[in-house]
């Protein structure tokens, strides 16, 4: 409503607003025409792919070629179009999908002949393999009996494979630079390689070693806990057979290291000096 005008007064629409307005359409009919929608307004195709929405496997087809046109709308159009188709927006860019894989390649049309819940799940596939399916008629007539549920647990064991597959390329190739790289370390560097290789086995025997104690204490860690269940409910017996356990278990520690030469004593490791000396008193100090 403009300044000083009253209440209920129609106010007429700015020459610029009625310029975007037509701008706009415009837009809208040379996106339809560059999808072949000659002579028909947007609110008709709305009509008409709502009409297509669950028919045969060519309505669907046909469905996404329009959500494909439907997204190159003006900005704020396509939302509004696909909601009013009843589109939700995951099924719309799946349609839209299917459309781009099959249409315009006449290579796979004898897929079209299948269910079109089935040409739904397989244009998930490569466009190879899409290729290859439609070539052999054996393959298509598998398809043909088996269930929707069957087919996409075959796709994504396909896909799964297929993955695997990549991922054994990736190792085969990181394998052969790694030779390759062995190969030039050896070829420049082949007076050094010794003392290389001796540093590295001796870091690596190092961290085995490191490795090794941190397993041991977190496994000691472990019997502590569970010893200490045990003697808290256990009765005579159970605690003096776990007791037992417990001893045989130092036993092991122990002949670990007499049988290594290693010195240690086992006195001072069980019981410090140092808890063993008095506390002084205040007049000593």
């Amino acid at each position: 409503m403009t300044q000083g005008s009253k209440a209920g007064e129609l106010v007429p629409i700015g020459v610029e607003a009625l310029a975007l307005q037509a701008a706009d359409e415009q837009e809208t009919t040379r996106t339809l025409e560059r999808y072949g929608y000659f002579d028909t307004t947007l609110d008709q195709l709305v009509m008409q792919v709502r009409q297509r929405v669950q028919r045969s496997t060519e309505d669907m087809l046909e469905i996404g070629r329009a959500v494909c046109c439907l997204r190159e709308l003006p900005r704020g159009r396509y939302g509004a179009a696909i909601a009013s188709i009843g589109l939700s927006a995951d099924t719309a860019r799946r349609l839209a999908g299917v459309a781009m894989k099959f249409l315009g390649h006449d290579r796979l049309r004898p897929l079209l002949e299948l269910d079109q819940s089935k040409v739904y799940e397989l244009a998930l596939l490569d466009d190879a393999d899409l290729e290859a399916m439609a070539d052999d008629p054996a393959r298509i007539d598998q398809v043909d009996r088996m269930s929707v549920s069957e087919l996409r647990v075959a796709l994504r064991s396909a896909r799964h494979d297929g993955e695997a597959k990549d991922e054994r390329l990736k190792d085969v190739h990181r394998e052969n630079a790694a030779l390759r790289d062995e190969k030039v370390r050896n070829a420049r560097y082949a007076p050094d390689m010794e003392t290389y290789d001796s540093i590295n086995r001796k870091a690596a025997r190092q961290r085995a070693m490191h490795d090794s104690a941190l397993q041991v204490i977190s496994e000691m860690s472990e019997f502590g806990a569970v010893l200490n269940d045990v003697l808290e409910e256990a009765d005579d017996a159970e605690r003096e057979h776990s007791l037992q356990t417990a001893r045989w278990l130092a036993q092991q520690l122990a002949g670990l290291y007499l049988n290594h030469g290693i010195d240690v004593d086992f006195q001072e490791v069980v019981s410090p000096s140092w808890t063993r000396q008095p506390l002084a008193t205040a007049g000593e100090e």
